[in-house]
């Protein structure tokens, strides 16, 4: 069986949906359910999260998952509708992609390093 791109894509694509998932299950746990009971958190502590290596490669990771599983439904709702050619499609959206990831990074950068 051969696998090729978009074997891998969709692989990918099924990955980070189920990661998604785990994500807002545990989100909702720990924010609306176990939070409304402790009071949420504070914005200082948040933002004070972000000082820890671990959380901030969490978040990167995560951001990651969101773009590629966005990027990837997009790119495949437009090839499948015939309203672009893949190859300016996979073009389009690894650009764009790439952009919200690098806007990502550098948002999650000032965030460690601020004072």
């Amino acid at each position: 069986m051969s696998w090729g791109k978009k074997g891998v894509g969709w692989v990918l694509q099924a990955l980070t949906g189920v990661l998604l998932v785990l994500f807002v299950t545990a989100h909702i746990i720990r924010v609306h359910l176990e939070g409304s009971h402790k009071g949420l958190p504070t914005y200082e502590e948040v933002i004070s999260a972000f000082k820890n290596p671990l959380i901030a490669a969490a978040e990167l990771a995560l951001a990651a998952a969101v773009t590629y599983h966005a990027m990837y439904g997009l790119y495949t709702v437009t090839v499948e509708a015939e309203l672009l050619r893949e190859r300016r499609a996979r073009a389009l959206f690894t650009a764009l992609g790439a952009a919200i990831f690098t806007y990502t990074l550098a948002v999650t950068a000032y965030l460690v390093l601020a004072p």
